[in-house]
């Protein structure tokens, strides 16, 4: 299952690309592309960040976002809505850079960018797909702890058709990622229902 799963992961990094750059068009969709640059098709909603160490979290059911993704659950909130967060500073990997589709209440550090689409310009999820498809190395500044400034981020380049396209495009993208999720749980369970097995066996619980 690891390998199919490769495989399905490999398939739909393909399928994003050819997508993503309109090499790919879905049929009844003929339009041209504008390229536009982020500050023009979503809003920054960095001002609403709020760290908060560690000792001092709240247990509750909001996520905390940082950099990489979820850091643990909290109580309160600093967003609520549909958003994209691209790290800003402690990425995990340069070359795959953190990006993050997000809906709902959550709790954003200052660790990551907080991006909201311009509904009547941009689909959230599409914008999502189209940094997650962009290279960041060759504007991240800093040493060892490379970093995303705002700046940056707000002048970059993304291509897209019309809204109606977007959507469709993000519905195909989102398909293929569900079933990779799927996959990636049930190898899961079977991972545990092994491991639970393995404990019975060498216990003696269970004999063969």
């Amino acid at each position: 299952k690891e390998k199919l799963i490769a495989e399905k992961q490999k398939q739909k990094k393909y399928l994003m690309q050819q997508l993503i750059t309109g090499k790919k068009r879905i049929a009844g969709f003929n339009g041209k592309w504008a390229k536009k640059k982020i500050f023009e098709v979503a809003d920054s909603c960095d001002n609403l960040r709020i760290p908060i160490a560690e000792e001092l979290r709240e247990d509750g059911n909001t996520p905390y976002y940082g950099a990489n993704g979820i850091q643990g659950y909290i109580k309160g909130h600093t967003h609520c809505g549909e958003f994209v967060l691209v790290a800003e500073d402690g990425a995990s990997d340069l070359c795959n850079y953190p990006v993050q589709y997000v809906s709902g209440t959550i709790w954003v550090n200052n660790h990551a960018h907080v991006l909201q689409a311009k509904d009547y310009i941009m689909d959230n999820k599409y914008l999502f797909y189209a940094l997650s498809h962009a290279d960041y190395r060759t504007i991240l500044v800093g040493g060892t702890r490379a970093k995303l400034n705002a700046g940056a981020l707000a002048k970059m380049d993304v291509y897209a058709p019309t809204i109606t396209e977007q959507k469709e495009i993000s519905k195909i993208l989102s398909t293929a990622d569900q079933e990779i999720t799927l996959l990636q749980k049930e190898l899961e369970a079977e991972k545990r229902k092994k491991k639970s097995l393995m404990q019975l066996l060498l216990t003696g619980i269970v004999r063969v």
